[in-house]
């Protein structure tokens, strides 16, 4: 800055004191009309002086008009003029007496940072004076706050100065200021006559002031030119960068600037283009304190641009650019606000690292330059929005063909992400679907993003967790037909945050999105995306196919669900159909037979469950089947499970199903028997025959009607009526650890006992004609009755496989028949029974009551008195029954072998 001051000062005294290269006669002649000048009559000089004042309209004939024409009333070394800034209540220079010629007006103002306070030595007496006063630099430049342009005049050698407050009706315009090195140069002849002049020289200020602005021959118009035709041409945010930086900088001097976008409840929410990259402490600080300080609505209320002198403003925690030691303290801000229409749209905001920058020329540059930014602005968003809409229909367009080859879950997870990653403003994503009960949502498909942090932050539990639709948000979501964000924090604060949210927050993520996911009014879910910036308008179209997406994949699960769930009711089914039986197909009046029938008539119109106990072939699967058939179930199925044909290892996903997944070769969910059975019976045969580990979870659905397929998280309910059988005596099974006794209590809510055959040998021929009718029939053969011979031996014969066994042996014959008549059976004999261990050999009348005594008690479950006792079914006394097994040898709790 001293530099400049001293170069200026320096050709000022070029100006004034030619070199001696140049003429002598030109020096020699200055000089004569000086002293010939001084005897004229200062009467005659003034009107003439003031005649050319009034004609001044540039800063170059104003100064040459002082330097040659004052010069002959009065020597002085050198002229300048401050100008006076009321609205910030700084002066700064007008011009300094040097070479004017192809001057740079922008630079100088910037190199000189000339601006100072009205309240400076000198200014401050001259805005209170009415005349001129002469003052010595000797007697102020010892002073501590003397300005530095005095210093740096008085270093120059500059010693006197005559000062002339320049003003028009009292209001202050400038001052203009005579130098001279050497004291007691003005006359009081010369300071009277500067008196008279001062107000036309005020006006001759302002007169030049106003040329400058209006001129369009002036060297501002070609840079106003040169800037609207670059305007012109601008299309991109880049090249409006350029622009400023390039154009308008040759206008006048500024650090940085930035243009913001405004929103109704945040001025400067939005920032359009900046060149504080690097100063992202400044660009925070002025988002903060110019909505809070009221500057905004203050520029909002004028048309001329506002200037704001950041040291005048309580500003809290200033950014070190603005507070630097190597600058005037604190900086300067000019605001402008650009409108397009009636309705204001941007605001230019234009930065200076020091004070005192900017002046009313520059608010007039700005304000001339405005409708033209705004227009370029206004081209540039239009243009973004034109790439941006080739942009997403070119994506939507590729999304839809990945979208049309979508099959599963994987598939539409993959389309998601190859379009999520061609959009900066989408980072992560989630797709919660709505479940079968339409009063929860669970997790469908997630990117990849968040498996990372779902494995990294360890938050499995949210792959299975069921989160209720009811929450205050997603049903808020889904009742609508629009995107909605949401601030994380907001909703966390409040304490109405639902889990998912908290979940969200702990990624880091500070706003999520949510859009409803439909088709036509049914409710699919809701896709969630983190994203700051969010496109709704792109995330909408987005949405619309993966809804269609999203309602094939479910669609296609459900067929697959049900082509597997009739796959395997075509297979229970035909196995019904092969062994399709009515309640006439249990043969049998006796007794024994009787009260069956009666416990099957009491126990089928109920939901209550059935244990059916037997020796193996005595028809516990029919009972089952009849029973079935006979309750309001009918019409749904009754799956059958032998639990001991399955090995260990598939028991409990035959009874429970399977997710894809939930071990090697589960290549796709599997149903199971329950779920298979749902609304109707499920028949447990062998149930005796189950493993500890499978009673458990068998207790478990028994008692809550509910499971978990296996690998699965989520609870199914089942309405299923369980009937199970056994050969086994579950009692004692209980007594050795092998069966749960709270499973057996479980089962044993009514229990049927089937008889064995040998117990009803009454019913032996009905059952033997009923089976030759069949096979006779199934083998094309011609016997159609049996001989006494052959009944008498079948009686006689004491059926260790019971009812089964007869229908195999009634084959049999029937095959090997060569006449009508059955006239021989082939039964085994006593050695071949007895190799079997199903039978005993009866040599006497004991061993036969022996015999009796011990299956009774069997079925008994070794019970001798009261109700349901042996001694009941023997029709004996208990002391009785007790006298003859003692007689007989027989213990009391006999082994079902």
């Amino acid at each position: 800055m001293q530099k400049l001051n001293e170069n200026g000062l320096e050709n000022a005294k070029a100006d004034m004191n030619p070199t001696p290269s140049g003429s002598i006669l030109q020096k020699n002649f200055i000089m004569k009309a000086f002293i010939d000048d001084k005897k004229e009559n200062y009467s005659n000089f003034v009107p003439e002086l003031r005649k050319r004042i009034a004609a001044v309209r540039e800063r170059n004939d104003l100064l040459n008009l002082l330097a040659t024409s004052m010069l002959r009333l009065n020597e002085f070394t050198s002229v300048s003029i401050h100008s006076v800034d009321h609205h910030t209540n700084t002066y700064f220079p007008f011009f300094f007496n040097q070479k004017t010629s192809g001057r740079n007006l922008s630079e100088f103002k910037a190199l000189s940072n000339a601006r100072a306070p009205l309240d400076d030595i000198i200014v401050r007496d001259a805005i209170l004076a009415d005349k001129s006063f002469v003052v010595s630099l000797n007697d102020i430049v010892k002073s501590e706050s003397i300005p530095f342009w005095l210093q740096v005049n008085y270093d120059y050698g500059l010693r006197e100065v005559l000062v002339t407050p320049l003003k028009i009706k009292n209001g202050m315009l400038g001052i203009c200021y005579f130098w001279s090195k050497k004291a007691g140069s003005f006359g009081e002849r010369f300071i009277h006559v500067i008196d008279h002049l001062s107000t036309e020289l005020a006006y001759a200020v302002s007169n030049t002031i106003i040329h400058e602005m209006l001129d369009p021959r002036g060297w501002i118009n070609e840079l106003l030119l040169t800037f609207s035709h670059d305007l012109s041409e601008v299309r991109t945010r880049e090249g409006l960068n350029s622009v400023i930086e390039r154009d308008l900088k040759n206008l006048f001097h500024f650090d940085e600037f930035l243009i913001t976008a405004i929103a109704p409840e945040n001025r400067n929410e939005c920032i359009f283009l900046t060149s504080l990259t690097s100063h992202p402490d400044l660009l925070d600080w002025i988002r903060a304190n110019l909505a809070s300080e009221g500057i905004w609505d203050q520029a909002a209320d004028t048309t001329i641009p506002v200037i704001i002198n950041v040291e005048n403003f309580e500003f809290d925690c200033a950014p070190p650019c603005l507070n630097s030691a190597d600058v005037e303290k604190g900086g300067e801000i000019m605001l402008k606000i650009l409108s397009e229409g009636n309705e204001p749209n941007f605001g230019l905001i234009l930065i200076s690292y020091r004070q005192n920058v900017f002046d009313p020329a520059d608010r007039q540059i700005i304000q001339c330059i405005s409708r033209h930014l705004s227009t370029a602005i206004s081209n540039i968003l239009v243009n973004e929005n034109l790439e941006r809409k080739e942009k997403q229909n070119a994506l939507l367009l590729s999304f839809s063909h990945d979208i049309a080859a979508v099959r599963n879950k994987d598939d539409l997870t993959m389309a998601i992400e190859k379009a999520v990653s061609q959009l900066s403003n989408i980072s992560r994503f989630v797709i919660r679907g709505i479940n079968e009960d339409e009063k929860t949502m669970s997790l469908f498909l997630f990117d990849h993003h968040v498996k990372r942090a779902i494995e990294e932050l360890g938050h499995h539990f949210v792959l299975d967790a069921v989160y209720p639709i009811a929450d205050g948000i997603s049903d808020a979501v889904l009742a609508g037909n629009e995107t909605i964000v949401y601030k994380l924090q907001d909703w966390i604060d409040s304490g109405k945050a639902p889990s998912y949210f908290h979940f969200w927050r702990s990624m880091d993520v500070e706003k999520c999105v949510a859009t409803p996911l439909k088709t036509g009014t049914r409710k699919l879910g809701i896709f969630w995306v983190d994203s700051d910036e969010p496109d709704v308008e792109m995330i909408d179209s987005m949405c619309a196919q993966i809804s269609i997406a999203m309602s094939n994949i479910i669609a296609n699960e459900q067929l697959i669900k049900y082509r597997q769930q009739l796959e395997v009711e075509n297979e229970h089914l035909q196995e019904q159909i092969r062994s399709i039986y009515n309640f006439s197909d249990i043969i049998g009046t006796s007794a024994p037979m009787q009260r069956v029938y009666q416990l099957m008539s009491l126990v089928a119109h109920s939901n209550a469950t059935v244990l059916i106990q037997g020796e193996t072939g005595t028809g516990k699967e029919l009972i089952a089947r009849g029973i079935h058939e006979s309750s309001p179930r009918k019409n749904k199925l009754m799956v059958k499970v032998n639990c001991a044909a399955l090995p260990v290892t598939l028991i409990e996903s035959e009874l429970f199903g399977y997710e894809r997944g939930a071990f090697t070769g589960a290549f796709e969910r599997r149903i199971g028997k329950f779920e298979l059975a749902h609304n109707g019976t499920l028949f447990l045969d062998e149930i005796g025959e189950l493993p500890l580990e499978v009673q458990v979870k068998l207790l478990r659905v028994i008692q809550e009607r509910e499971f978990e397929r296996l690998g699965g998280k989520v609870s199914i309910k089942v309405d299923v009526r369980i009937i199970a059988a056994t050969n086994r005596n579950l009692f004692a099974e209980v007594g050795a650890g092998r069966f749960r006794s709270d499973l057996y209590y479980r089962l044993n809510v009514f229990p049927i006992l089937i008889p064995p055959l040998r117990e009803r040998r009454e019913d032996i021929p009905f059952l033997a004609h009923f089976f030759l009718t069949r096979y006779n029939k199934n083998h094309f053969c011609k016997v159609t009755g049996i001989s006494g011979a052959v009944k008498n031996e079948l009686k006689a014969y004491n059926w260790p496989g019971n009812v089964r066994e007869l229908e195999h042996m009634i084959e049999r014959s029937v095959l090997l028949s060569n006449s009508k008549i059955l006239n021989e059976i082939y039964l085994p004999d006593v050695n071949e029974q007895h190799d079997i261990g199903q039978a005993q050999v009866i040599t006497n009348l004991a061993d036969v009551e022996k015999q009796h005594i011990n299956d009774v008690l069997r079925r008994c479950g070794g019970k001798i008195s009261g109700k349901g006792g042996a001694a009941a079914l023997l029709k004996l006394p208990a002391s009785t029954l007790n006298s003859k097994m003692r007689k007989l040898g027989i213990v009391k709790n006999p082994t079902i072998e």
